[in-house]
């Protein structure tokens, strides 16, 4: 390297190198330096960027089965939940889920938040008991064959949701199918984005959890943005701006959600509840398809799948019971 690499280095009119993983065993180069200096250096992420984001036919199939993979076993984790109410159980039931179906292996490491600890935006220990009449938050993804899935939804094991978790709750879904709504080409994440914020900042103050719509304090209950870019990163296309029109190919998430600390200053019934719904949107030609659409969100459909799951499996116990 040392004895070809400089006499390159000095040739070349423009150098490109991916500034994240540059080395100091050609940077220490004094081609290198000198060519760095003379504005020659080029970070080649600006270039890969842009071109992963839009996406293929062929990279949108295999998008579409990874959030495919994902809903899937979301869903058989979501049934097994009343059983086995713990965020470890949780996490593994869903990771096994997602490689039995193919994936290679998780896009991150699952967020499983039972209670209070869904008000953390990026929980990681995954070792507590949900308890009884907790919400709890699962934000997952897979990785298949280099494609990454992206999804949360956020649902109380036992069955039911309690009236505050429920108008909260609802608050969120309807910015989330709202937000969606807005995606097409044209209209960028950060337009989405500022229309989340005025709708959550309306329905909190109706709620009685701020004061006014303007209130700071609505950062500390929802400090992240309502999406961004998917691909073979969780965050993908990192150089692309967020106020760049979308078009034709990109994908996005729509993940609105608040996170009540449970030493918040809000009525106590409102404590400690984090909830977030998150959804997997690609860009078309006309509007906008939802490649996580399978999963469902809306409170109904959560009762009924979880009520009908610990039904049968109550009733599989007591036959179990009755022949042994």
């Amino acid at each position: 390297m040392h004895k070809i690499l400089p006499e390159m280095v000095g040739r070349a009119s423009r150098l490109f190198h991916n500034v994240k993983t540059a080395l100091p065993c050609y940077m220490e180069l004094e081609a290198f330096r000198r060519a760095s200096l003379n504005n020659k250096v080029k970070d080649l992420s600006r270039y890969t960027h842009e071109m992963r984001w839009i996406k293929s036919l062929s990279e949108l199939q295999l998008m579409r089965e990874s959030a495919s993979i994902a809903c899937q076993s979301l869903l058989q984790t979501m049934l097994l939940s009343r059983t086995f109410p713990e965020e470890s159980k949780l996490s593994t039931k869903v990771e096994y889920e997602c490689k039995m179906r193919g994936a290679q292996r998780m896009a991150f490491h699952p967020v499983v938040g039972g209670g209070a600890n869904g008000s953390v935006i990026h929980y990681s220990r995954n070792d507590q008991k949900v308890r009884t009449g907790e919400l709890v938050l699962m934000d997952i993804g897979c990785e298949f064959h280099g494609y990454l899935s992206d999804l949360t939804r956020t649902w109380p094991p036992c069955g039911s949701f309690s009236s505050a978790q429920e108008i909260l709750y609802s608050l969120i879904l309807e910015t989330n199918k709202e937000c969606v709504k807005l995606c097409k080409p044209g209209v960028s994440i950060q337009q989405i984005h500022k229309y989340s914020v005025q709708m959550l900042r309306r329905g909190l103050k109706e709620i009685g959890i701020l004061k006014d719509e303007t209130s700071y304090s609505y950062h500390q209950l929802n400090p992240t943005s309502v999406g961004h870019y998917l691909g073979m990163d969780v965050h993908d296309s990192a150089m692309i701006s967020n106020d760049r029109p979308l078009q034709p190919g990109v994908v996005i998430t729509i993940e609105p959600g608040v996170y009540i600390p449970i030493s918040y200053d809000v009525p106590d019934r409102f404590q400690g509840i984090g909830i977030r719904i998150e959804d997997e949107v690609l860009i078309t030609e006309t509007g906008y398809e939802v490649l996580t659409g399978s999963m469902p969100k809306e409170i109904p459909h959560i009762k009924s799948l979880l009520n009908f799951a610990h039904g049968t499996a109550t009733e599989a116990s007591d036959l179990r019971a009755a022949f042994s």
